[in-house]
């Protein structure tokens, strides 16, 4: 008996058709048939079925048929790998239900397992396109950035980049996948894949049948796996969001050519800027020439310069450019000059000093300046910032603390507090007159923030003061502006004003002004704007109020600014 079951060796037929436990069986019924004619044998039989079934057993787990090798893989009918074998031994008798192929994307060209977690870029896009087509089989491969990535039809043809690359790809059958030399083995989830020079994808779960290869060479700094599988997935699923609208996934989208992708990212980023966004935005629009963006960044500036960036850290990722062309533009807001020539003290304090990683106190700035044992802006370094304070309307600067400081921070030449401090000093005794050649450009401002129902302020220019105000009409969004000269008793004016400031007991003083007036509607920052006006004010009350300027609709927060000009004419 030991003779027969040791001939019988099924390790060494592995290609036989018959299961070990069918063979178990037989000799089973073959032993009880010896033992009825050899009870004295009994024994020594059974203790020999026994240990065969063990054998029998462990040969079943280790030496599958490769008939039933065959049926699990498919068509492909290759012998299967060591990983799938070993997670074979640990399945129980009854085969696993099949499963859908794992994406190609799962490996790169170089043969590594990439991890299938939901931070895995790669498997991120598979799961959705997946949920998408409903586990279809690709019909293009995209190899980028060392990973591939299934692609279908209709949904390729969002990129015109790759759909351009579909298209010559399938005219000349020498570039598919099939033609590629050499043969390349991938993990794919439990099994391992090979990308064969016939064309066939195998796997022990399926296969993918002739895929066109479609290599796109991405040597762009700004583009990352994350933004490269964010774009694709947008092309199977519109609602798709990243984790955060920026340079990476506007130029993934440039880069293939997504243009309704393109638009919402542009759309998401106007709508996101802030004091911590603006610079980079607007570098970014610079570099990829999104006229849109860049107008939107600037026009934030215009808006929130002064009232935002200029107290943070971000204020120093400003270009010398984007900040001059600012201080020109007639629409930025500010409560009065001098918070634009703090700015830009701010602004070239940080630099020069690069390291500081929050705004420094006012105090610790201007004794950086006060510090220096020359003027600023007579050494070569400096002169290369005098723009900046060439557009600054030092003219309008008039309170007394602020033109010591002016002095105190050795900043300017002597030629330029010269010029400035006699020609307040003319306006004064003058009466109010101004050298004024550009109301646009030369008129001296004052700003306020409308937050509620009603909003006034006190302002003084060459010993004249107004009284700026701003109220709601009724219960409607409309909301009405003007401005009152104050007289030396009015109690709006402030103790301080009549005792230690100039004031003019001038009967009547001409003034051009300009009430413009900035709010947000529909998420996008209008302006409306009363237009150069001229009007004479006395010290009657019939005489010394402005005419209204009433804006319907006007949303708050809104942002008013009154631009005064005593013309000597």
């Amino acid at each position: 008996m030991r003779r027969i079951l040791r001939g019988y060796d099924v390790r060494k037929k592995p290609g036989i058709n018959t299961y070990p436990g069918d063979i178990v069986a037989m000799v089973t019924g073959l032993a009880l048939k010896l033992c009825v004619s050899a009870q004295t044998h009994l024994t020594s039989c059974l203790a020999c079925v026994c240990r065969f079934s063990y054998e029998a057993a462990q040969t079943d787990r280790t030496h599958k048929p490769l008939a039933v090798i065959s049926a699990r893989s498919g068509s492909g009918g290759s012998e299967d790998t060591l990983q799938q074998q070993r997670r074979d031994e640990s399945t129980p008798s009854q085969p696993p239900p099949p499963s859908p192929p794992p994406p190609l994307h799962a490996a790169s060209p170089a043969g590594l397992c990439a991890s299938h977690t939901s931070a895995n870029p790669e498997h991120v896009f598979y799961i959705v396109s997946q949920q998408v087509v409903q586990d279809a089989c690709p019909d293009a491969v995209l190899e980028s950035l060392g990973s591939l990535w299934e692609l279908h039809c209709p949904y390729l043809y969002e990129s015109e980049t790759i759909a351009e690359l579909y298209r010559n790809s399938t005219k000349q059958r020498h570039t598919p996948l099939q033609d590629r030399t050499g043969e390349k083995r991938v993990r794919r989830g439990g099994g391992e894949m090979r990308l064969r020079q016939d064309g066939g994808t195998e796997t022990s779960r399926g296969s993918l049948t002739h895929p066109v290869l479609l290599p796109l060479n991405i040597n762009h700094p700004s583009v990352t796996k994350e933004s490269l599988s964010f774009a694709l997935r947008s092309m199977y699923r519109r609602d798709e969001c990243p984790d955060e609208w920026c340079e990476a996934v506007l130029c993934t989208a440039t880069l293939l050519r997504l243009p309704q992708l393109e638009q919402r990212c542009l759309k998401e980023m106007i709508s996101s800027i802030s004091f911590s966004t603006v610079c980079d935005f607007h570098r970014v629009s610079c570099k990829y020439k999104q006229e849109s963006l860049q107008q939107a960044c600037e026009r934030w500036l215009e808006l929130f310069l002064v009232t935002e960036l200029s107290h943070r850290i971000h204020l120093r990722d400003v270009t010398f450019d984007l900040l001059h062309k600012t201080l020109l533009c007639p629409r930025v807001f500010t409560s009065n000059e001098y918070e634009l020539f703090r700015t830009v003290l701010y602004w070239i304090y940080l630099q020069f000093n690069t390291g500081e990683h929050t705004l420094p106190s006012h105090s610790t700035i201007t004794g950086f300046f006060c510090r220096a044992t020359e003027v600023f802006l007579e050494q070569p370094l400096g002169q290369t910032y005098a723009p900046l304070f060439q557009a600054l309307r030092l003219h309008g600067i008039t309170e007394r603390e602020h033109m010591e400081e002016m002095q105190k921070v050795n900043v300017f030449p002597h030629s330029w507090l010269y010029v400035a401090f006699s020609n307040l000093v003319h306006s004064i005794h003058s009466g109010g007159n101004m050298c004024i050649t550009d109301f646009t450009r030369q008129a001296v401002r004052f700003g306020m923030t409308i937050t509620g129902e009603h909003c006034t302020r006190t302002v003084g220019l060459y010993g004249f003061y107004f009284l700026l105000k701003a109220s709601r009409v009724g219960e409607s969004g409309a909301f009405a502006f003007s401005m009152e000269r104050l007289r030396h008793w009015d109690p709006a004016l402030a103790e301080s004003c009549r005792t230690t400031q100039p004031f003019s007991m001038r009967a009547e003083r001409c003034v051009r002004y300009r009430i413009r007036v900035q709010s947000c509607v529909c998420g996008e920052w209008q302006e409306r704007s009363s237009g150069e006006l001229n009007q004479v004010f006395g010290l009657s009350k019939r005489c010394c109020r402005s005419e209204v300027f009433t804006v319907d609709g006007l949303a708050t927060p809104a942002l008013v600014m009154f631009s005064l000009a005593f013309p000597s004419t």
